[in-house]
Formats: structure tokens, sequence, C-alpha cells
């Protein structure tokens, strides 16, 4: 699917700034941060830029992983399977790399009578691969 099938799918304008976020990630097999979306560019401004990563993620095409250390990366979300919402992520403390892990780790939680489980936020701290070769 492209960019602007994505956007249309979710009845949203075809801008800039959400092509660039988009495309950004679309490039990058891991979450990104705000910065590492912004890079060097400045084609957006700082407003324009924190709308459209607040309305991409409320519209659930990339969704918010939120590390220890408080900072925060964002990553596509995927729209093939609707229990993927509810998806661990793999945090690199060397490369500071974030995976998804769609798949790969589910956690059941026993709620108390009552009730109800709108989402589940969780980290895997670790090395990854390539940081465990090339210490």
């Amino acid at each position: 699917m492209t960019i602007e099938e994505l956007l249309h799918k979710y009845d949203l304008k075809n801008t800039g700034c959400r092509k660039f976020i988009l495309s950004e990630l679309l490039k990058s097999e891991t979450a990104l941060s705000e910065s590492e979306l912004k890079g060097n560019s400045d084609l957006f401004d700082r407003v324009t830029f924190y709308r459209t990563l607040k309305t991409l993620e409320e519209r659930g095409i990339i969704h918010k992983i939120v590390l220890n250390d408080n900072s925060v990366k964002y990553a596509l979300s995927s729209d093939h399977h609707a229990e993927d919402h509810l998806h661990s992520h793999f945090h690199c403390e060397k490369c500071d790399e974030v995976l998804c892990l769609r798949g790969k780790t589910r956690f059941d939680a026993e709620l108390p009578q009552g009730f109800i489980m709108n989402d589940v936020y969780v980290v895997i701290e670790g090395l990854c691969a390539g940081c465990v070769v090339h210490p």
C-alpha cells in the first residue's frame, strides 16, 4: 500500500508532513524518535510536525512506544492483524533501536472483576543481535 492509499484509507488529506513522516517510518526497520524522524529537515515547523504525529497516532496509523527513560519512539501500526495492537517491543540498551515484536510474545493479565483492559505497554530491555556480536 502506498502512502497516498494509506492516507486515503484513513480519510486524511495528503499533506507534505504526513507523507514525510510515513515515508521515514516506512524506510526504517526500527521505531524512530521525533528527532530521528525529523532529522536535519527544516521543512515543517514544530507545531505542524507534532500535530501531524498526534493525528497519525489518533487514527491508528502509527503507535507510540514509551521507553523506560520516558523517551518516545514511533512505529507504523500493522493493519493486517486486529490483535496486533497488543504487542511488545524490544529496546536495545546499547544502540537504542526499538523493534515491534508482533506475534512473538504475549502477556495475559488477570484483571479484577469489572476491570476493562484498553492497552498493554511492554518493553523488553536487552541487547540486539548486532550489539551482542559487536560489543
